[in-house]
């Protein structure tokens, strides 16, 4: 990512993401889902495993987001998306992001954190170290999972990433107009009802690594994104947002099994 992220960048997020919520967006569905759910690099898009919806084991790695709007807590998926993961480790467990800030948000659709200036532009001590994308045919878009973002000379969408900036996914409004477009296009019907359920931006899918998922305090994340824009211009919140602290621990510290609906049949 370039060290000159500045506030032209962010507007123009604004606009990125406001295509993407649009009715012309959901006609490009069929084309778009036709090639996700095809092979490609070994990687099988017709029969992923939804990890995001597997009770973890009770050692996965979490994260725990300490913010000035309440907690919220993900596991990553470090056998999915292990350089990310170290990645993001490496920076949790030297402090990292503790008093950084959500510096961009689209109301209800996504939030960028992690940035250690309010406006999200590079300080001395920014880490820009970037790494290959990590795409998996196991981890999606979904509700509540965290991506790296960024990438090379200011591309919204590239082939590196750097793993200091975060997008939190939230989700567009599968309304019936959507769900029906989004149905007639996609042809897995497993991945389709995860997002109708859990809530995603669909159009993200294959786009940016995806290497973690949030399953507890999601009221606090979902007020966080829900916060308005400072204007239509200024993708900046309108309320500060910081991220107190961020710290690891394991999914057996930090349990929540009733936000994953596929838990092991405990009969067999």
């Amino acid at each position: 990512m370039s060290s000159n992220y500045n506030k032209g960048e962010n507007k123009t997020m604004v606009q990125v993401s406001i295509l993407i919520v649009c009715f012309v967006m959901i006609a490009l569905l069929t084309v778009m889902f036709s090639s996700f759910f095809k092979k490609k690099s070994g990687k099988d898009y017709q029969n992923p495993t939804l990890v995001q919806r597997q009770l973890p084991a009770d050692d996965a790695a979490v994260a725990v987001f300490e913010t000035n709007m309440g907690t919220f807590k993900a596991v990553l998926y470090e056998d999915k998306a292990p350089d990310a993961c170290k990645y993001f480790k490496e920076l949790a467990r030297d402090g990292y992001y503790d008093g950084t800030y959500v510096f961009s948000v689209q109301k209800d659709v996504y939030f960028l954190g992690g940035s250690k200036s309010k406006d999200g532009t590079d300080t001395e001590d920014t880490d820009k170290r970037t790494y290959e994308k990590e795409i998996n045919a196991d981890l999606w878009p979904f509700k509540g999972a965290l991506v790296s973002f960024g990438g090379q000379s200011n591309k919204f969408i590239s082939s590196q990433v750097s793993g200091s900036r975060i997008m939190f996914v939230g989700t567009v409004d599968f309304n019936d107009e959507f769900k029906k477009e989004f149905e007639s296009a996609a042809d897995n019907k497993e991945v389709t009802e995860a997002f109708e359920q859990m809530g995603g931006v669909p159009n993200f899918t294959k786009q940016y690594t995806v290497f973690a998922q949030v399953y507890d305090g999601m009221d606090v994340y979902e007020k966080i994104c829900g916060t308005e824009p400072t204007d239509e211009s200024n993708a900046e919140p309108s309320v500060e947002i910081k991220i107190e602290k961020v710290y690891l621990s394991t999914y057996a510290q930090h349990k929540n099994d009733a936000f994953f609906p596929d838990k092991p049949d405990s009969s067999k």
